[in-house]
């Protein structure tokens, strides 16, 4: 039992409420799309939802895949900080344009939240900015802050 339970590491914990909470947005996103049926308001929120699930259960796999042992930051330290990133993003959104906050804040929760490297850091940010653009910009003509 105590091996069970020292299992739940933050990181582990982060990964499943983040995959409830994607399986969760999915499900009101198709129950959007199908009371809407064909593409219409109910396409961009079961995209965005989605996304959101697939890259969750992927957080979920790297999370079990990793081992217990490794010396990680606190569950509430990384919370605290990633409210703070998202809430400081949230608010430079109303001033800054999207394609400045987006890589700025993707880099800052990879590198000094998820503790990672800095050049995948920099290059997970710009690329997942590009990809981001290009969808709701480009395919969905969904105008971005």
């Amino acid at each position: 039992m105590k091996r069970f339970l020292h299992s739940f590491t933050p990181d582990r914990i982060v990964a499943v409420v983040l995959l409830l909470c994607a399986g969760g947005a999915f499900a009101a996103a198709l129950v959007l799309q199908l009371s809407h049926g064909g593409v219409g308001a109910g396409t961009f929120p079961l995209a965005v939802a989605s996304g959101f699930l697939f890259f969750a259960g992927l957080n979920l796999v790297f999370a079990f895949r990793q081992r217990t042992d490794a010396p990680r930051s606190s569950l509430s330290s990384v919370l605290w900080v990633g409210a703070l990133l998202l809430g400081l993003c949230a608010g430079l959104l109303l001033h800054v344009p999207f394609w400045i906050v987006c890589p700025v804040f993707l880099f800052a929760a990879s590198f000094a939240v998820l503790q990672q490297k800095w050049l995948p850091s920099l290059l997970s940010a710009a690329i997942t900015t590009g990809f981001v653009y290009l969808v709701f910009a480009v395919l969905f003509r969904v105008p971005l802050p």
